[in-house]
């Protein structure tokens, strides 16, 4: 088993323990297992031959042993007990946005339901609303959530394909056979939700590169083929086409494979293709049709192409641009890393800035700071900041938008802070009316700097609560708050079309990882992706500033 497959596991252990009822530290415990071995840089299995499992930060003796067995038999006596109790379609019903562990457990419970098919059928014959505590609203949403999930079916997040498609692409790229090769489609354009991986190759030896494919490790079974390509499915499902061209040709076919269908029907209608033999790079393409260079993350035909014919296409954000991160835990709640391990992992990817951004009270489950806990924090932040000449740590709270809109502590606590990042993490389920008012009032408050994943979704397992977005937008601006693009690929959250909005409202974004491991800080490429899909600026980014320009901003609210 793999590293991702083992995580895997443990995820659904938790869920398993999660729709059982069990003790909630228990099934921290797995998620906190899982979490690790996801970010692992090395093989599972070389640690089972050094005898290290043990060594992995959050992995206990029982997870040790649960993990051992997996590497040797592939599977778990203990998962296989659970399954049992819950069957593993029950877990399906997850996948429905709005539908938890909870609900899960009373319709298998109430009504032995066990996959999907059989409980659209019965929300759609009114039996949902029979067990106790659920009703009909329950229903609407089952049914509502089915077709959203009908609407992603085959699709999966960017943060498990773009991994598996480098991974594949390295693969390739290693053969001399290979002359040019790229990432293509949607997974180029930096889409949160991607049908499949699309790799284009120029080579001369396409029979080769055929067999070099066969022959992929994670390659489950080959689905198609013709003379320039070939498909199938990697692990998770997940569906691969590896499409080749003549090198002179690889420029050309780099533009036109790129772009979205409405985006290449305008831009290549009527265009020979040996227009574009021999060119020297995708830049060439677009001098050829009298275009200025369109990103990848652009071609949609939601205005691009108009600019790209003025030559008003805009400087996206990049990773360079970027100096710190503004959302950040640490162990000191549900965080992964001690402070200090996280400043040197900032370091190294070139910031000058990190803030600490831990969960605050009301989150228990979560480790959830208090006053004095936070007060605390603050002196170990500033102990570290004594040591460091070029880099500072900021002290900042996630704290809870509580279901009034009022903030999880008062003014006196969070105005000794840097930064304060509100978010909502309970009574999801609120009215339209009354969680649009309760998002307003956090950003109405002095001490808000962000609003952290603002509508809440987590792709293809949660659509976001009810919202209107329009007078929050409106108040964003008026009280100069910033959004957050919550960088983790789970969420991408606020996404592109809400980012671009934002943009020409004045809204300031922050890019941020709310990292929960040092190795999360990483995950700030798919905040980027999305912000450049959201034709993002670096002067419309709150943490591209350098440090001194940001506290200044941060500490004159009322002079934005």
């Amino acid at each position: 088993m793999t590293n991702r497959e083992i995580g895997r596991t443990l995820d659904r252990i938790a869920d398993l323990l999660q729709i059982k009822d069990e003790n909630p530290f228990k099934i921290a415990a797995y998620r906190k297992a899982a979490n690790s071995i996801y970010h692992l840089d090395e093989d599972l299995h070389v640690y089972y031959q050094h005898d290290r499992i043990g060594s992995i930060p959050g992995i206990g003796k029982a997870v040790k042993n649960l993990i051992e067995e997996l590497i040797e038999k592939g599977s778990s006596e203990y998962y296989q007990r659970l399954v049992q109790d819950i069957p593993e379609g029950v877990l399906d019903f997850l996948r429905i946005p709005g539908l938890g562990h909870k609900t899960a457990a009373l319709i298998y419970e109430h009504l032995g339901i066990d996959n999907l098919d059989d409980l659209l059928k019965a929300a759609q014959d009114r039996r949902i609303r029979t067990i106790p505590g659920l009703g009909s609203k329950t229903e609407y949403n089952i049914k509502k959530g089915m077709d959203l999930l009908q609407q992603s079916h085959g699709k999966t997040t960017l943060g498990l394909a773009l991994p598996l498609a480098q991974q594949l692409r390295d693969y390739l790229a290693e053969s001399p056979l290979v002359e040019l090769i790229s990432l293509v489609g949607s997974i180029r354009r930096g889409k949160p939700l991607v049908g499949d991986i699309d790799i284009l190759v120029a080579t001369r030896n396409g029979e080769e590169i055929k067999n070099l494919f066969r022959n992929y490790r994670e390659l489950q079974q080959v689905m198609d083929e013709g003379p320039d390509y070939i498909a199938g499915q990697l692990s998770f499902g997940i569906k691969v086409e590896v499409i080749m061209v003549e090198p002179p040709h690889f420029y050309g076919a780099l533009a036109w494979t790129t772009g979205s269908k409405e985006f290449r029907d305008r831009v290549w209608e009527g265009i020979e293709p040996d227009r574009f033999a021999n060119l020297a790079s995708e830049e060439e393409v677009f001098k050829v049709i009298r275009l200025s260079f369109i990103p990848p993350e652009m071609r949609e035909n939601q205005g691009e192409i108009e600019l790209a014919q003025q030559g008003a296409i805009p400087r996206l954000v990049e990773a360079a641009d970027i100096k710190g991160d503004l959302h950040v835990h640490s162990d000191w709640s549900d965080g992964g890393a001690k402070i200090q391990e996280t400043v040197t992992q900032a370091r190294l990817l070139g910031y000058s800035y990190v803030a600490i951004t831990d969960h605050s009270q009301s989150l228990g489950i979560s480790g959830g700071l208090n006053e004095q806990r936070l007060s605390q924090q603050g002196k170990v932040i500033d102990a570290i900041n004594q040591e460091l000449d070029d880099f500072h740590v900021l002290k900042g709270i996630e704290v809870d938008i509580l279901k009034t809109g009022r903030l999880d502590f008062d003014d006196e606590v969070l105005e000794k802070l840097d930064v304060v990042v509100a978010s909502i993490h309970s009574n999801f389920k609120l009215d339209k009316e009354t969680q649009t008012d309760r998002i307003i009032q956090a950003i109405k408050s002095d001490q808000v700097d962000i609003i952290g994943h603002l509508t809440g979704r987590l792709l293809n397992r949660r659509s976001g609560y009810e919202l209107d977005i329009e007078p929050v937008l409106q108040a964003a601006a008026q009280y100069q708050v910033a959004l957050e693009i919550n960088s983790h690929p789970d969420r991408l959250d606020i996404d592109e079309h809400i980012s671009r909005q934002a943009r020409e409202m004045g809204i300031k974004i922050a890019i941020n990882s709310d990292a929960h491991h040092r190795e999360d800080l990483k995950l700030l490429q798919y905040g980027i992706l999305t912000a450049r899909r959201g034709w993002l600026q670096p002067e419309d980014v709150l943490n591209t500033m350098d440090y001194d320009s940001l506290i200044t901003y941060l500490r004159n609210k009322d002079l934005r």
